[in-house]
């Protein structure tokens, strides 16, 4: 995949490129090239059928759009740029491979109108590093899924994480200069799901890669050089003498070949389709059919302002975590009509991998989530991307409505799957590490901090019972007093036995790199070092839908939650939860397995009512 707007030399005017950026561009090109290609492999099995019109977006110096042209032998590729430098270079690739009659330059600005020329019913679209720097990444999105037709495909990459150079000294003994080098762009903090689930695709399957860089080769020399050079002249002002002889001490080794340094950087493939008209199991006549008809949505003033979707089915699911999606499919699977309304926010997006899931260890959770969706529509289910903003009716006819009102969704049974808010201790980098190296859960996170320095941010007696299970994963735990009381003498005792030493002082802040926590730091300056910090979040679950239809919550010592019997039936007939909604401690498997459990049951109820009305209206044809 080209780069052709991950740009070091800090220009973000595309309509003229600074000096030597194209020949950067094509230096990244070659080096990515087995990336691209196995993306290009994996596409194709993605396509219900070979591409006739591929869209480029972002084309670069053109590599992406010869390699599109050259994998679909059948395609037209329209390749959009909006430097004309880089439309040139385009122009030459194609006729160099022979393409030229099927590829197709357009300058176009990405933020800007496209023109009328470009075509329609796409097949496949492909964004390669060329999104994070638009203004508006939400709305571009949503014009090229108005561009693919329906079951087309769109391909995003984009950069994840901070890049970093080793050895961390660039090889000239002075620590420091790689940090000084780091960049975290904006698209280190879109959240890419969440926008394409907005947008309206489905079956968002995420992977990501690394690219590394080694000064070894040729090209890799030469691409360093090329990177560290734009970099140092772009940081000049915040460096200092000593930083700038020493990245000129690691140029010189680039160019006369004996550096050894490496780049390492993340890269995120997401592989989205636009839902086609209908993608379910055929064969099975007595699913009730999930209606759709059209009604006027009115603004507050009472004008009709444009014609929004009315769904009718027999449950609908509030919320498409794995306790939501597992009821869908537990009730898609028999014959059940579903509707899945989800945010796009699942509590557990900032964490790299999911654990404890037997058989799918370590997966990213958008990943993990983007088959579920996937399942679940293969039977059926339909996913509503949008919030559920209000709730009303009783059994048998309950009204969601989605987005203020922009869809109504109206079903005889509702799940709350509507998960958890984590209110987090109100510490300056807490946030930002939060799901990487800060963290609240040994059992889905504590192997990977096992035998480091692990720091307990204590706000009450919850951090002592933290500090005994994480002694167990490390010798070197420390309990940060900051807000919780003073000790008892038994819990003293305990934590001596253990080894843990206690510190009283109110932190200041995380010291962070990146994401990563080096250190904490009191509010007296004192600093204590640390690789990871585990703090006790309060858990409220999303409980206000409940209580719009008069449901009471209950507190536990962990937080509110929905109150529900152990198969998710709540107090008001008709409404049943399941997963963080109304088990706060839940983890992910317990969740999902939650999930099938309320999902059965709620087809379960169905059955007897349905079985009720039958026998009513044979007493009444008999009586």
């Amino acid at each position: 995949m080209t780069a052709h707007h991950h740009d070091p030399f800090g220009h973000e005017a595309w309509h003229e490129l600074p000096d030597g950026f194209a020949e950067y561009l094509e230096l990244e090109t070659r080096l990515n090239a087995p990336l691209r290609d196995a993306v290009l492999d994996r596409v194709a099995g993605a396509l219900d059928a070979d591409p006739a019109v591929v869209l480029d977006l972002g084309s670069g110096a053109g590599a992406d759009a010869v390699a599109l042209a050259g994998r679909f032998p059948t395609a037209q590729v329209h390749a959009l740029d909006v430097a004309p430098e880089l439309l040139d270079r385009l122009a030459g690739a194609a006729t160099e491979a022979g393409l030229a009659d099927r590829i197709h330059g357009h300058r176009v600005d990405l933020d800007g109108g496209w023109p009328a020329e470009l075509p329609q019913d796409v097949d496949l679209a492909w964004a390669a590093l060329s999104l994070h720097h638009v203004s508006n990444p939400a709305a571009v999105l949503r014009r090229v899924f108005t561009a693919l037709r329906p079951g087309g495909v769109l391909v995003l990459t984009e950069l994840t994480g901070e890049e970093g150079f080793e050895p961390t000294d660039l090889g000239t003994d002075r620590e420091g200069l790689a940090r000084a080098l780091a960049q975290r762009a904006p698209h280190a903090m879109a959240d890419w799901d969440r926008l394409l689930n907005e947008a309206g695709f489905c079956a968002v399957n995420r992977r990501d890669h690394e690219f590394v860089v080694h000064a070894e080769t040729d090209e890799g020399a030469r691409y360093l050089q090329r990177r560290v050079q734009s970099q140092r002249e772009r940081l000049t002002p915040q460096l200092t003498s000593t930083d700038i002889e020493g990245l000129d001490g690691a140029l010189g080794a680039l160019k006369d070949g004996t550096s050894e340094i490496t780049l390492r950087s993340g890269r995120a493939v997401w592989i989205a389709t636009r839902p086609s008209t209908s993608n379910a199991p055929t064969g099975h006549a007595a699913r009730e059919p999930l209606r759709v008809r059209a009604q006027e949505s009115r603004s507050q003033n009472g004008r009709s302002d444009a014609a929004a979707e009315d769904l009718e089915a027999e449950v609908v699911v509030l919320g498409g975590g794995p306790a939501g999606l597992a009821a869908a499919v537990a009730l898609a699977r028999s014959c059940r009509s579903v509707v899945v309304v989800d945010a796009g926010e699942p509590r557990n997006a900032p964490a790299a991998g999911a654990h404890n899931l037997l058989g799918h260890e370590g997966i990213a959770p958008g990943e993990l989530l983007a088959r579920a969706r996937t399942e679940a529509e293969a039977y059926g289910v339909r996913i509503v991307p949008g919030r559920a903003t209000g709730i009303s009716g009783a059994v048998d006819d309950f009204t969601v409505e989605v987005d203020d009102g922009a869809c109504l969704v109206r079903a005889r049974r509702v799940i709350l799957a509507t998960g958890l808010v984590d209110d987090l201790p109100d510490i300056p980098g807490v946030r930002e590490g939060w799901g990487h190296t800060v963290l609240h859960c040994p059992f889905c996170h504590g192997w990977e901090v096992r035998d480091q320095q692990i720091a307990i941010l204590a706000r009450d007696e919850v951090a002592i019972h933290q500090a005994m299970l994480f002694r167990q994963l490390s010798d070197r735990v420390t309990v940060f007093l900051h807000e919780a009381p003073e000790p008892t003498e038994e819990q003293r005792d305990q934590l001596a036995a253990l080894g843990i030493e206690a510190v009283r002082g109110r932190i200041e802040r995380l010291v962070l790199e990146g994401s990563q926590v080096r250190a904490v730091e009191l509010e007296d300056g004192s600093t204590f070092a640390a690789d990871a910090a585990v703090i006790a979040p309060r858990f409220e679950a999303r409980t206000e839908l409940y209580e719009q239809l008069g449901g009471t919550i209950e507190t536990t010592p962990f937080g509110r939650q929905v109150p529900a019997d152990p198969r998710g039936m709540t107090a008001i007939p008709g409404v049943w939860a399941a997963g963080n909604a109304n088990q706060l401690m839940a983890m992910m498997v317990g969740s999902a397995a939650a999930g099938v459990t309320t999902g059965a049951a709620v087809h379960g109820d169905l059955c007897v009512a349905s079985l009720q009305q039958a026998l009513e209206a044979r007493r009444a044809v008999t009586a």
